[in-house]
């Protein structure tokens, strides 16, 4: 039978040892004194019963599933510019050598647009021939249009000038020559008239003299008449007409000039058009034709260096079972085919639940591992976390995820057996502290006044007293203390069931 003690003397001792640590108030404590005495006062607790409070690391591990990637990956796409589908493509996880033939697209659609576009190829390169020949002969013909018109213009031109500068003034010259030498003969023969009249009355002169003399002067008169009147038709009809006639004949010839020049012009737009023309429409035939070629050759592709085989099948697709890179599936210009991971820098993708977002922060220390290959845990650190979430449906249920990246820092011989698209199991810590108070769920009481443990009096051992505790945490049974116990505390490891 255990050695029973006073009930007045165990409460001051443990109403003075409460009051030293300042938790509880001293109506609470006596209060619950009396009622730990009362549970405890008949019996001795065991040590067993008990638990001595020691600072521990208390963790809160959370898993979730990853995919191993590489840092850095070669990627091919489609260089097809048609929509074609694939004929043979290398096993997905295959080791590949630089130059390889990985995958080979059907091409016989486009071999066959490639002979029509041949075909239009050679006609539209007969008709550019055919019009620049055309072009040619007529520049040709527009020269010598041109040619013949300068050159009666020309000739134009000169007659003009000789017309008027060498022809008219001679004809005026010639006449007014004859009209001086006529009225010199006119006034001889007057003169000669009137000395004969002189020398007939006279009578040293017949009348026949006389009459032949008169009739000399009416011929030379009338020859002079007739002289100054074919002057002053020259001057004032003849030579005026004719200047008109030819500066006509010179305005004419400038304009027609000008009409060739400009009829010349258009027909060697117009032929230039016609070749331009033929020109734009070989040049599209020849870029249909060329890029049927590029796209015949870009239907075989190669391994753009050595490394292991991934198909690029969207990850959200691949979720589904859906695979859009494989036998029999079309693929479209630029979208990626497969690619060459390099395997020696290595990183981690898993996703982060948008409830536990701010519990995560970059640089945050990490665990990857995997049940299904025996490799030791790889640690790394949490290097990027996507400022966008991504929603997705799980069993009818809606999950907002942010995904993070961690950069691996494996060993040699992990990096051996490690590999992109592998599923691995990342480790990251919710809270993590060193040295902190952890009791089982089983010793926290929840009352009417808050939660509390029962505590052994250090004075008294068989004084067992409820404590109020402040709590944070719960993981894996036991619960993390905030205040209202300190280290070497000895609490019950069950705490007993309250009554009705």
């Amino acid at each position: 039978m255990a050695q029973m003690h006073h009930p007045d003397s165990g409460v001051r001792r443990s109403a003075g040892y409460f009051l030293r640590r300042g938790s509880i108030p001293i109506a609470i404590l006596v209060g619950c004194f009396f009622a730990g005495y009362s549970l405890t006062a008949e019996r001795v607790v065991p040590d067993s019963a008990l638990l001595t409070l020691q600072p521990t690391r208390f963790r809160i591990p959370y898993e979730v599933l990853g995919t191993i990637e590489s840092q850095s990956s070669r990627v091919e796409q489609s260089g097809c510019q048609w929509t074609v589908p694939i004929l043979s493509l290398l096993p997905e996880g295959t080791v590949v050598e630089k130059g390889q033939v990985v995958c080979i697209l059907d091409s016989s659609q486009i071999e066959e647009f490639l002979r029509s576009r041949e075909i239009a190829l050679i006609r539209a390169n007969a008709a550019l021939t055919a019009s620049q020949q055309q072009q040619q002969l007529q520049q040709a013909s527009a020269e010598r249009r041109l040619s013949d018109a300068r050159y009666a213009l020309q000739n134009a031109q000169m007659e003009l000038a000789e017309t008027l500068e060498g022809v008219f003034p001679s004809q005026l010259a010639r006449l007014e020559n004859e009209i001086a030498v006529s009225e010199t003969q006119s006034q001889t023969a007057a003169d000669d008239r009137d000395f004969l009249k002189r020398l007939w009355m006279l009578g040293l002169a017949n009348h026949a003299e006389v009459t032949a003399s008169q009739l000399l002067v009416t011929t030379r008169t009338e020859q002079l008449r007739r002289q100054s009147g074919q002057q002053q038709l020259l001057e004032k009809f003849s030579i005026p007409r004719s200047r008109r006639q030819l500066e006509h004949r010179v305005e004419m010839l400038e304009l027609n000039l000008a009409r060739t020049d400009l009829a010349n012009s258009l027909a060697e737009t117009r032929a230039r058009m016609i070749s331009l023309a033929d020109q734009r429409r070989l040049d599209i035939y020849e870029r249909y034709a060329r890029t049927a070629r590029e796209s015949i050759a870009a239907c075989t592709l190669r391994a753009p260096a050595s490394g292991r085989l991934i198909h690029a099948n969207n990850w959200y697709a691949r979720s589904r079972g859906v695979r859009t890179i494989e036998e029999g599936r079309s693929v479209y210009f630029s979208q990626p085919i497969f690619e060459i991971p390099d395997e020696t820098r290595l990183k981690v993708s898993f996703p982060i639940h948008e409830n536990l977002l701010s519990r995560v922060s970059v640089g945050q220390a990490i665990e990857v591992s995997s049940a299904s290959h025996n490799f030791e845990v790889v640690y790394a650190r949490i290097e990027r976390i996507s400022s966008i979430p991504r929603v997705r449906w799980v069993n009818g249920v809606e999950l907002t995820e942010y995904w993070a990246e961690g950069l691996l820092d494996p060993t040699v011989e992990q990096l051996q057996r490690l590999h992109t698209r592998m599923d691995v199991t990342v480790t990251f810590s919710l809270a993590d502290q060193r040295d902190a108070l952890v009791v089982p769920c089983s010793a926290v009481q929840r009352r009417s006044e808050g939660l509390c443990v029962y505590l052994q009096n250090p004075e008294c051992p068989q004084l067992i007293q409820a404590v109020s505790i402040r709590a944070g945490e719960v993981h894996d049974g036991h619960v993390q203390i905030l205040g209202g116990l300190r280290a070497g505390d000895r609490i019950l490891r069950e705490a007993p069931q309250q009554s009705g």
